[in-house]
Parts: C-alpha cells; sequence; structure tokens
C-alpha cells in the first residue's frame, strides 16, 4: 500500500517543526490513535492505533522509530505493530516533507505500508482506501493544528 498528498500548512517550516514533535498534538492529529508517549526523546514512541476496516476492528500497538530527521526539511518514521486479538501485522514507513511556500508550508507525506494476516486478507482496495481517508484527516487536522 502506498499513499501520498500534498497539504499547504499556514506557517513556516521552521515554525512547523516543533508540531512535528509535539507528541499530544501530532496524536490528536493522527486518526484512530488511541494513545502515544515518547520512549527515547526525537527517536523511539509507543502508540495504539484502533481502526475499523471494512468488518474488522483492530487495536494495534506500535513501535515507531525516526529513522531521519533534517530540521526543518525532513521527517522519517518507521512503525510496526501487531494486534494480538486479530492477527493482523502493520509495518509502515512515513516521510514528511517540509517546502517554503509563499502561503506557508507545502507538506507532502507519503506513507507505504504492508498489512499481513486476517486485515490483508480484505484485499487492497479496502486497505488502500482506508489509508487514503487517514491521510486525508491528518492533512487537514494537522492544518488547524498549526493554526492554534
Amino acid at each position: 500500500m502506498r499513499v501520498a498528498r500534498d497539504v499547504l500548512i499556514e506557517t513556516s517550516p521552521e515554525a512547523l517543526w516543533p508540531l512535528l514533535w509535539d507528541v499530544p498534538r501530532m496524536a490528536g492529529c493522527l486518526p484512530g490513535c488511541a494513545e502515544a508517549e515518547e520512549v527515547t526523546p526525537h527517536r523511539r514512541y509507543r502508540a495504539r492505533m484502533t481502526q475499523k476496516v471494512g468488518p474488522i476492528s483492530l487495536s494495534v500497538p506500535l513501535d515507531v522509530e525516526i529513522v531521519d530527521a533534517d530540521p526543518p526539511r525532513r521527517l522519517a518514521l518507521s512503525a510496526r505493530g501487531r494486534d494480538p486479538v486479530v492477527g493482523a501485522e502493520i509495518s509502515m514507513r512515513v516521510t514528511l516533507d517540509c517546502e517554503a511556500a509563499p502561503e506557508g508550508t507545502r507538506l507532502a507525506i507519503g506513507a507505504e505500508g504492508q498489512v499481513l494476516g486476517k486485515l490483508g486478507g480484505l484485499g487492497h482496495g479496502v486497505i488502500q482506501r482506508k489509508a487514503e481517508e487517514a491521510l486525508a484527516e491528518f492533512g487537514r487536522r494537522l492544518a488547524a493544528a498549526a493554526r492554534e
């Protein structure tokens, strides 16, 4: 699964960068993020994502690791987790690329992921659609959080 979206954020990359590291505010921007905590500052995090995909509800504890940070231009992370009830395994890589624009920041969000197990059996189309919806909602919430 691959999804990408460009979002205009009405603030400079330098002003957006601290928001990207604010765990409670970022958790509020992520659809389905039930909890998030910093394990090692700017390196490792734990989160729990809850989603309903088709007929399946899942709650996935995720280990999140920052794999690249180039302030205030680029942030990349990897996340892995397994829902113990459903047996779905998720791995993903997310990149946030910030570029100055006349109106603020053009944020290019990209995500690549793999879903295995019962959830993966639903089919690529259902998972792809859910990922696109979640990414669009994340962009809307992040743009709103940056205006606060």
